[in-house]
């Protein structure tokens, strides 16, 4: 009989534990990247009912039990927009890397992040969200020949990710212009006084806009007159290109000529660059034709006998006027994105996504801050055999996510572990009310 006291009581003490556990767990259902447990409990010891090494152990007599551990449920909690363009929440296997006060690196599920007084990211309690940065920026302006795409670097070489109020693009000046276009050759005709029929010389303009070194702009008008007559296996085009500065002074002056075969290839072209303030600016009509090569002499401009409706004209240049910095965005890949009001965009930084061999290895020293151990194995990102980085979770912006918990499993932990408790209550009364029958069999 006072085993059963004792099993009682560890009874109760264990299922207060369990209690613990769920009560935990409701607490934190609002919590922004919580992970709930499992109360998880153990046999104290056994004692055996008989000495042969034979008997079964369903001989063996219990004596109690206790509270042995907890285990993190590592499901995927919901997702709840956001009008914080820096909340993220990880859709998928991985880790956000923070960096606490005292330089040691956290690992949380919790994405609550915002920039501080200086621009680094960081979330509530002050810890800097980690990445690889792209080295576009330095000193608030943006190098020349940015990279386009970032890869993450090793997991032991990421740091704070800094995104600066004010970033400038300088002006990129214009090297070359091209030009793709349909000029219509079929000849036009009118009549003199004396009767006599005469072909009319058709014209094409094209004007386009130049960046300078200073990221001032000049204006280039290229005007384009049929030769006429035309001999009979080719078609000619007089060019001349005019080039401005914004009060309409003339800053140079070329001209030069086109030819074109019978099918309308560019087969000749005479005027290939104009001088900007000291620097040639590439003038480039196409290929010339190559019997060799494919569409050789048709990438750009074409002459056709044709009608005037089928006419296109596209000018693209290479030069871009300077930029100030607009916003930031933040990609599916954990890339954050600088956009500038000229147009352009740059990236800044890559958000590093952790991944462990045993997420349960993970030693939990917080509700959502969480720090790797020999159980967990060291961090690392996902590569593939040319060792770059392979994405198998994707970051939301504007986004979060919630806690894993399911309440109504929750609530039924709860008055599940509640009866437990009270059933163990009960063996005690009742261990008592039979020693006091045992004595009261002595009176």
């Amino acid at each position: 009989m006072n085993s059963s006291f004792y099993n009682g009581i560890s009874g109760i003490k264990t299922h207060q534990f369990g209690l613990d556990v769920w009560s935990d767990n409701i607490a934190n259902t609002n919590k922004v990247g919580f992970k709930s447990t499992i109360p998880e409990f153990a046999t104290v010891f056994s004692t055996t009912m008989t000495n042969y090494l034979s008997t079964p152990t369903a001989n063996d007599s219990g004596l109690g039990s206790r509270a042995y551990a907890t285990h993190l449920q590592f499901s995927q909690g919901s997702i709840t927009k956001t009008e914080n363009k820096y909340d993220l929440a990880i859709n998928g296997d991985g880790w956000f890397g923070v960096l606490n006060q005292n330089n040691e690196i956290l690992f949380t599920r919790a994405g609550l992040f915002n920039r501080d007084s200086k621009g680094s990211l960081t979330d509530p309690s002050g810890n800097y969200l980690l990445g690889t940065l792209s080295g576009n920026i330095q000193n608030s302006v943006v190098i020349n020949d940015p990279v386009k795409t970032i890869d993450l670097s090793t997991t032991t070489n990421q740091s704070k990710i800094d995104l600066p109020d004010n970033i400038t693009m300088p002006a990129k000046p214009t090297t070359k212009i091209d030009f793709k276009a349909t000029l219509n050759a079929k000849p036009t005709f009118e009549i003199d006084s004396d009767g006599t029929q005469k072909e009319i010389p058709k014209k094409e303009n094209f004007n386009t806009t130049l960046i300078n070194d200073d990221g001032t702009e000049s204006f280039l008008n290229i005007k384009l007159t049929k030769v006429v007559p035309q001999l009979s296996d080719k078609t000619v085009w007089s060019a001349k290109a005019v080039l401005k500065d914004s009060d309409n002074n003339i800053i140079s002056q070329k001209e030069g000529q086109l030819d074109f075969n019978s099918r309308g290839a560019l087969i000749s072209n005479t005027l290939s660059s104009i001088n900007n303030n000291g620097s040639e600016v590439i003038i480039n009509f196409g290929s010339i034709y190559d019997p060799s090569i494919a569409n050789s002499g048709f990438d750009g401009l074409i002459s056709y006998h044709g009608d005037s409706d089928k006419n296109f004209k596209q000018i693209t240049g290479d030069g871009k006027k300077s930029g100030e910095l607009l916003d930031y965005s933040i990609g599916k890949d954990g890339t954050i994105i600088a956009s500038f009001d000229n147009g352009e965009s740059i990236p800044v930084a890559k958000v590093a996504l952790y991944h462990f061999q045993n997420n349960a290895g993970l030693e939990q020293s917080s509700p959502v801050y969480f720090k790797q151990t020999a159980n967990s194995g060291t961090p690392q990102f996902f590569k593939d055999k040319n060792g770059k980085t392979i994405n198998t979770a994707t970051i939301s912006s504007h986004s979060l996510e919630m806690a894993n918990l399911s309440m109504g499993a929750a609530l039924t932990e709860l008055i599940i572990m509640q009866k437990a408790f009270d059933a163990s209550a009960k063996s005690i009364t009742t261990s008592d009310q039979m020693i006091q029958n045992a004595i009261n069999m002595k009176k």
